[in-house]
């Protein structure tokens, strides 16, 4: 329990930074500590809000309603930005990877010391670490119904494509804008950060200002319908006795979705986006350890289940 809060809670830390960058733009509020606070706590309103309402009225509505809003924002971007260098980028990117995919797996820059795959590579297994028994939970509950091999396939090809799709249009999107000296996005990057950046992207792009809009709100939905998952899945891992079909009470659903505030808070408080990573690392140490444990436990109940066929 501690570490999927641990991991759920870290990770929007990380989201909060950007949404209040995004605020900040179009408000002219300065981002600070109150503002990053303001936006944890919208954040939570929702999805707390969406976990009392349940599966069907809620999180089922929320996530349908983002997915739309996401694929149209980034329709309009390939659109409106250039969108022949968005095609042949993305094609090469495709086959770079597939050319170097097992060097690139194996990378572990021993000539520069850059630091990029401690304290990036490295974390982001972590951070699935920390992810994967909340989402494996939630996407189950889900799913009844649905073989295991329709879950698992959904699972990797449909997250898959999606991160990708994500990937081959924003990040080439900010790479055109640099190699065409439109904007110095490692300049900003540099002197300020990666949320100043993104926004500065999106100030290039035609109604900057709606498309920034749109993109604070999926940005807000897509935490809320994260954390609904994990106070969904921390409620029901918190219950003595719950049928399979069962939902959680609401006020449990609830309260897991305040409690997971606590965390983000605190972090960006101490330290940022480097004290959330740190947490993440340790967090997700003790799953690892349960992650075996739960592998090994759901092939003997197959195993089971099987013989018992």
């Amino acid at each position: 329990m501690i570490a999927l809060i641990g991991g759920a809670g870290s990770s929007l830390g990380f989201s909060t930074p950007l949404i209040a960058a995004l605020v900040s733009r179009l408000t002219g509020i300065e981002v600070g500590f109150g503002l990053e606070v303001a936006v944890v706590v919208t954040c939570v309103a929702i999805f707390a809000t969406s976990v009392y309402l349940g599966l069907e009225k809620g999180i089922k509505r929320l996530s349908d309603l983002n997915l739309l809003l996401a694929l149209l924002l980034l329709v309009f971007i390939f659109v409106a930005g250039p969108t022949l260098f968005l095609v042949k980028s993305a094609l090469t990117s495709i086959g770079t990877v597939v050319q170097n995919f097992v060097a690139m797996s194996t990378w572990t820059d021993p000539f520069t010391e850059s630091g990029f795959v401690e304290d990036w590579t490295v974390f982001y297994w972590a951070w699935w670490v920390a992810y994967g028994p909340f989402v494996g939970l939630f996407v189950t509950r889900i799913s009844r119904g649905r073989t295991i091999r329709e879950v698992v396939l959904g699972m990797l090809i449909y997250g898959t494509l999606g991160c990708a799709l994500f990937y081959l249009i924003l990040g080439n999107f900010s790479l055109g804008l640099q190699l065409s000296g439109q904007l110095d996005v490692l300049a900003i990057l540099a002197e300020q950060d990666g949320n100043q950046a993104i926004v500065a992207g999106f100030d290039q792009l035609p109604l900057a200002g709606l498309v920034i809009g749109l993109f604070c709100f999926v940005s807000i939905i897509f935490s809320a319908t994260t954390y609904d998952s994990a106070s969904y899945t921390l409620a029901s891992s918190a219950s003595h006795h719950l049928h399979p079909s069962e939902d959680p009470p609401r006020w449990h659903r609830s309260f897991w979705a305040l409690a997971l505030a606590i965390l983000p808070i605190t972090l960006m408080y101490i330290g940022g986006i480097k004290v959330a990573q740190t947490a993440v690392l340790v967090v997700s140490l003790p799953i690892l350890l349960t992650g075996v444990l739960s592998s090994v436990a759901l092939l003997l109940s197959l195993k089971r289940d099987y013989a018992g066929a």
